[in-house]
């Protein structure tokens, strides 16, 4: 697909955003990072002086690709766990996803539609969750680090009348282990209820990414997560949080 068209598309890809929250493209030709970030910024409603995208210490375009030796889970071969973006920072509106290289083979993308778990539970359940909070704690050693405490239910900051919920997986890895509190319930088994939750196949959609693929996703509805990359070492690809 010619980047033309894709552009062209943003009027219905926004639809299908605030209907789905995740939307994919697939064969899309390669683009520079100018014409890239042009396109996430399509995505945003934000007014000027307000940024468009967020901006880290390495810019506003993140190459997510593996590092032998990376100090932080992300860059690594390791399984990513389930979580939203900027939680230690500000929470993006949507993330877009460019990919340049992969095989497909392993290092696929786990999204987790939160919506949908929360419209399945029960009210009593979803009483009892909203009574809990996360705080989340850890190192920086990559562009995020610190400390933030959340509620695990939460009203979606753009579509109000829909729940979403937030919950991120611990991380144990010895690369950029996040240590987790819970607070407002005594019951030992609430992590692995959530937990149980979200790794449900019921509410998940894998992606084996390709070279050429476009996904944004809706950052406040769904999770996401990555399987270990395997073989497939050489997977890498422009990350835009759109705000």
């Amino acid at each position: 697909m010619k980047f033309e068209e894709l552009t062209a598309s943003v009027p219905s890809l926004r639809d299908e955003l605030a209907t789905k929250g995740l939307v994919t493209v697939r064969g899309v030709e390669t683009v520079d990072d100018g014409q890239l970030l042009a396109f996430a910024e399509s995505f945003s409603d934000a007014e000027p002086p307000d940024p468009k995208v967020l901006a880290w210490d390495f810019g506003t375009i993140m190459r997510m690709k593996y590092d032998p030796d990376a100090a932080n889970y992300l860059f690594s071969n390791e399984r990513v766990p389930l979580h939203w973006d900027g939680a230690f920072h500000r929470e993006a509106r949507y993330l877009l996803f460019f990919c340049d290289s992969s095989t497909g083979d392993g290092g696929d993308t786990v999204f987790v539609d939160t919506t949908a778990i929360l419209r399945d539970a029960s009210p009593e359940e979803v009483s009892r969750w909203e009574g809990v909070t996360l705080t989340y704690t850890t190192e920086k050693k990559a562009h995020y680090g610190g400390t933030f405490s959340t509620r695990v239910v939460r009203s979606h900051p753009f579509y109000p009348d829909r729940k979403i919920l937030r919950f991120a997986e611990v991380v144990e890895t010895k690369l950029n282990p996040v240590q987790l509190d819970i607070d407002g319930t005594d019951d030992p088994g609430f992590y692995a209820e959530l937990e149980g939750r979200v790794l449900d196949p019921k509410y998940r959609a894998l992606h084996s990414w390709l070279p050429g693929d476009v996904v944004i996703v809706d950052n406040h509805a769904f999770l996401h997560g990555r399987t270990p990359l395997g073989k497939n070492t050489g997977r890498s690809f422009r990350r835009i949080q759109i705000l």
